[in-house]
């Protein structure tokens, strides 16, 4: 069981959000994923959709561009090595078929620390509409 502060903690998991955002863009970093996406983790996306890994990665491969600016990020420790993360950011992707997408998202992940490394379980997004 580590140690770790819920300060600490955020400050690696705002990392880790800014290099996931890389990971999934135009760079496709699939060795990043691989590492930090623990086995059995589920993604539900703004619209219910829910994924596993295999059909997130098929999502990741349909992407020719993804940007996101973190707007607010929150970390809960629990359990000693588990991190319940919330928040807010703005997300801008284009798809191959010339989708664009154009979102503001909240989000709630669970992530552990396991061999020193951040694995996550699953996260979950719900669309903000726009105040207009």
């Amino acid at each position: 069981m580590s140690k770790i502060t819920a300060e600490q903690a955020r400050e690696e998991h705002v990392a880790l959000l800014k290099a996931w955002t890389k990971a999934v863009g135009a760079v496709k970093d699939y060795g990043f994923l691989d590492r930090h996406l623990a086995e059995g983790w589920r993604y539900v996306d703004y619209n219910g959709v829910q994924r596993g890994k295999d059909e997130y990665l098929k999502l990741v491969d349909s992407m020719l561009t993804y940007t996101q600016e973190l707007r607010q990020c929150d970390v809960r420790i629990v359990g000693g090595d588990v991190a319940i993360v919330s928040g807010v950011y703005r997300s801008r992707a284009e798809l191959k078929g010339g989708v664009k997408l154009d979102n503001t998202i909240a989000f709630t992940a669970v992530w552990e620390l396991k061999g020193g490394e951040w694995k996550a379980l699953v996260h979950h997004t719900t669309r903000i509409p726009d105040a207009s």
